[in-house]
């Protein structure tokens, strides 16, 4: 088990576990930010818990069903290996990326801003910990169309986390947890854990004419956790009126859209798939007609999201105008053509899961502008008729772009 353990960490974090020091090193560079900021926040103790549980579980889950994985395990499935080890090594490297690589900066955060004691330190990391297995047996348990038991299991130490809230009774659910998620991995397949998403691709267009948008939509449909980023967005456009309605003196709904901007898979289709993107590159004319496809698809995807948060508003608020739905084509169109610009220009590379490449610090270049577009447009309404003539030649720079 130790040499097949050895084999996965090192195709995770690089032959010398270059991953970690560069995650350490964010941690320490964040810690000391923040501490000398001598920022401090009143965060109840089931808040860790939660964080420390939902997050991993969430980043573990990405990991097991993320495409990259297919490769090291078709190398792996190639030698000899006893079932049970395999399984375990497997999941112990997975967890341990999980927790080393990101859910330790969520840690420093926590950390930095309050003091807590040394049980709720260990809940956290046994919440963590727990989580991880949890996504392993619940991925097994979901292939065997067994939605009831993994729904029970988790609403259980969720009920622990918001109402028991003591930092003993946390540390012995999740201790019970993790052991009987260990117990359900022991007979598991080796093979029950390669990617689904490998295994029944979408059937191809038939068709003289590649169409980029059937292209697209059967992409996104063979990736599942692609489209649960959007339905979360989607609930985030919900929601954001009632927390920005509060505020005064500046006009808030501008902020939404570059939030709702954030919406990592679809925006790096080029950078997860590098076999398309040579292959785009390689073809003559295919270039300009990618990426205007791409442009226009993401724009459909950020509009509806879009049209969501403006409907929220206007329930709540009622005062949606036609200025603002022009502002909300003007991001739409923008948050498009910036983040086509970078795949095409700056695709990102040496990622070894799709949660490396979705965390990547790349991620909020976009948002970063819209919302210093936003806070320009808030403060100064006069500005969305200069952004109105720009944005134009924005648009044929990503042509030129494609075209070169």
């Amino acid at each position: 088990m130790k040499k097949m353990l050895h084999a996965f960490t090192k195709q995770l974090f690089g032959a010398k576990y270059e991953s970690i020091r560069h995650s350490l090193s964010v941690c320490v560079i964040l810690f000391v930010a923040v501490y000398a900021a001598e920022i401090k926040l009143p965060v109840a103790p089931y808040v860790l818990f939660f964080a420390s549980t939902g997050f991993s579980m969430c980043i573990m889950w990405q990991m097991l069903h993320g495409s990259r994985q297919a490769e090291t395990l078709n190398g792996m499935f190639l030698l000899p290996f006893e079932n049970r080890d395999f399984v375990f090594s497997y999941v112990l490297a997975l967890g341990g990326g999980t927790i080393l690589t990101k859910t330790l900066p969520v840690w420093t955060l926590f950390f930095v801003v309050k003091a807590w004691s040394g049980f709720e330190i260990a809940a956290a990391f046994v919440c963590g910990v727990n989580a991880c297995f949890l996504a392993a047996a619940f991925t097994l348990m979901f292939q065997k169309k067994n939605y009831g038991l993994p729904a029970v299991w988790i609403a259980g130490i969720f009920f622990v986390i918001f109402f028991v809230r003591q930092a003993p009774a946390v540390i012995a659910v999740s201790l019970l947890s993790w052991f009987g998620a260990a117990l359900s991995l022991r007979p598991a397949d080796a093979y029950a854990f390669y990617p689904a998403s490998q295994v029944k691709r979408p059937a191809r267009h038939k068709g003289r004419k590649g169409s980029v948008f059937v292209y697209l939509t059967r992409y996104l449909s063979a990736n599942p956790s692609y489209l649960a980023n959007t339905a979360g967005l989607c609930g985030i456009a919900c929601f954001l009126p009632l927390l920005f309605g509060s505020f005064e003196g500046i006009r808030m709904l501008p902020f939404g859209f570059a939030i709702l901007s954030i919406n990592t898979p679809i925006g790096t289709l080029l950078s997860s798939d590098q076999n398309l993107e040579r292959s785009i590159r390689m073809l003559p004319g295919q270039t300009v007609r990618f990426c205007s496809r791409y442009s226009l698809f993401l724009c459909m995807v950020s509009g509806f999201l879009y049209l969501l948060y403006l409907c929220s508003w206007q329930l709540i608020y009622r005062n949606v105008g036609g200025m603002d739905i022009w502002t909300a084509a003007l991001f739409d169109l923008q948050s498009a053509v910036l983040t086509v610009l970078l795949e095409w220009m700056r695709p990102i590379r040496g990622w070894k899961t799709e949660s490396d490449l979705w965390h990547h610090p790349r991620k909020y270049l976009v948002p970063l502008v819209l919302l210093l577009i936003a806070a320009g447009v808030g403060t100064w309404a006069s500005l969305i008729w200069i952004w109105s003539a720009v944005l134009p030649l924005e648009c044929c720079l990503l042509l030129l772009k494609g075209a070169v």
